[in-house]
């Protein structure tokens, strides 16, 4: 029960659901025969996926190669981290194939793969995708409890069958780690303990084209104290950067996330040599993409892309302004980002597993087949190269936020109407 202006305003229950409003659950409640028997099950077909994907020139193509070679370049010579150059050859000399994969992130995320990159390639994809599987199942675990379509009896389908999940883990993704760190944060901020929640969302900073946005949004929301929080947290993130990779490094690395963030505004040509392929990114840059942005002029779609970033943030804010309910905020900041992304794969889908666990609305029901289907429909009709059209599945995640939200704003009038009379 809480106070405001003097009225007493009760539980809120969605009018919308049977069910009432999520408790505090132990993670214990998770572990169920079927729960583990579905996670042990995915986890053998997937281990063996990727040590079928070692017998083909498949792995040299993966996302883990660029990771593997930044753990080495860590080592070697860490000021040339962000030189292309430097990349393709060390990416060549240490995972094979003569492809680069651009390294985007932040250079303390390296730390994490320089033990990795002690093992040969093939040894260390599959002790990554070992340790992904496993970070799933802390996911799993630690998420907190839903109340809609996928309550604790389909949580596990959410969680062992999300095609972004699985590629996640298949690609050598670090997606999960973004999922933990999320969930983690949401936790903190149930508790009051906004602290804590900008510590976690500063640590995910290697999401940084998705965490920008989410933290401006929670800050709105919460204020000073995550704010201070995240931001002397990813201050001090930055500073290990720069310390790794020298200021000439740093440099060269604002000029390689300047480079991805307007490839909107690109040729396909261009798309290909930043890796930044707009028809595989399903946020509102593959959107205007499908709809043959690149044949306007040059200035047009940047322009279109900043018109629709700020309306879907607007609508953001928004909520986080005047939501009663913390899951439905946060959500709603989760999807806002990943929609506005600049930078965005299908597996950075594996966040809005959040959303999908805490919102109720009814309307929720109408996109559990698509987000089941949809995904790898698309990798099974053109690989990694047109998910794009999957931004559809963010869009209706995002309209069941404001769905739930005008919800609760009717309910929280009528309570206040009913106590003021």
């Amino acid at each position: 029960m809480l106070t405001v202006g003097g009225a007493v305003h009760l539980p809120h229950i969605d009018p919308m659901t049977a069910t009432s409003p999520p408790t505090a659950t132990s993670a214990r409640a998770y572990i169920t025969r079927d729960a583990v028997f579905l996670y042990v099950l995915v986890s053998l077909l997937l281990l063996l996926a990727c040590y079928l994907l070692l017998t083909v020139p498949g792995p040299f193509n993966q996302d883990f190669r660029a990771f593997y070679a930044a753990g080495h370049m860590l080592l070697h010579c860490p000021s040339q981290m962000y030189s292309l150059a430097e990349q393709k050859h060390w990416q060549d000399a240490s995972a094979g194939g003569s492809s680069v994969l651009p390294f985007y992130h932040p250079a303390y995320e390296a730390l994490l793969y320089a033990p990795l990159s002690l093992l040969r390639f093939r040894s260390a994809y599959l002790a990554y995708a070992a340790c992904n599987m496993l970070l799933l199942w802390v996911c799993y675990l630690v998420s907190p409890q839903g109340n809609g379509v996928f309550s604790t009896k389909r949580r596990p389908l959410l969680f062992f069958l999300s095609f972004p999940v699985l590629l996640t883990i298949f690609v050598g993704q670090n997606s999960l780690w973004m999922l933990l760190a999320f969930s983690l944060a949401y936790n903190a901020l149930t508790r009051d303990q906004d602290s804590r929640a900008g510590v976690l969302l500063g640590l995910a900073s290697f999401k940084l084209a998705i965490i920008g946005p989410l933290a401006m949004l929670v800050c709105i929301r919460r204020g000073r104290r995550f704010a201070l929080s995240f931001a002397a947290t990813s201050a001090a993130l930055l500073g290990v950067t720069v310390i790794i990779t020298g200021l000439s490094g740093t440099a060269q690395f604002l000029h390689l996330l300047t480079g991805a963030t307007l490839a909107v505004d690109n040729n396909i040509a261009a798309q290909h040599s930043a890796a930044v392929l707009l028809s595989s990114m399903p946020n509102v840059a593959g959107l205007l993409y499908l709809l043959h942005s690149a044949n306007l002029p040059s200035p047009v779609p940047f322009v279109l892309n900043l018109v629709l970033t700020l309306l879907i943030l607007g609508c953001g804010v928004w909520i986080q302004r005047r939501a009663s309910e913390e899951r439905v905020a946060f959500s709603a900041a989760i999807v806002c980002a990943v929609l506005v992304s600049p930078h965005l794969y299908i597996y950075d889908y594996s966040a809005l597993l959040l959303p999908l666990v805490l919102l109720s609305h009814r309307g929720l029901r109408y996109l559990a087949a698509p987000w089941f289907l949809v995904p790898p429909a698309l990798y099974f009709y053109a690989q990694l190269t047109w998910f794009a059209p999957a931004a559809i599945l963010a869009l209706g995640l995002f309209g069941v936020c404001i769905l739930q939200f005008r919800n609760e704003e009717r309910s929280a009038g009528l309570l206040l109407g009913v106590a003021e009379s």
